[in-house]
């Protein structure tokens, strides 16, 4: 199954980068994260694992496959969730707009689910955790001007 949510931030591509380009910074700029903790590696180095604590109590484990600094995206895995699916992996990835200093974000995902567990799992991944971290973010940047 794939999942992708878009949004247009309103802020240009080297303020959103230098917010968003640490694997374990997701707790400064989304809302739903409590906590973020490295577990191995450095921020931006291929094969760190974080460990996210979520709003609702529920705790993900997630592995950096592959991080750019030059076209502005990261790449991971899920190894632990709640989340009742398996081989998740997605990728949140950044385009300049020229037209004014604003950014696409972009976040889309992968997996294998069940066909009853689908519906739920795009409204869960798509709408509640890619687009909403996605508003947190502009929400963020904008707190910071």
């Amino acid at each position: 199954m794939k999942v992708m949510r878009s949004v247009v931030i309103d802020a240009p591509i080297t303020e959103v980068w230098a917010v968003v380009r640490n694997f374990d910074g997701v707790v400064n700029w989304n809302a739903g994260v409590t906590a973020a903790t490295l577990e191995s590696g450095s921020p931006t180095q291929v094969g760190a694992v974080r460990k996210l604590d979520i709003a609702d109590g529920s705790v993900f484990r997630e592995t950096l496959l592959a991080h750019s600094d030059l076209e502005h995206f990261y790449t991971y895995n899920i190894i632990a969730s709640p989340l009742p699916c398996r081989n998740y992996v997605s990728c949140h990835r950044f385009i300049e707009i020229t037209d004014g200093d604003r950014t696409l974000g972009v976040w889309q995902g992968e997996f294998d689910c069940a066909e009853a567990d689908a519906a739920e799992l795009d409204a869960i991944v798509g709408d509640m955790i890619y687009l909403a971290a996605q508003q947190s973010l502009n929400q963020y940047l904008q707190e910071k001007k």
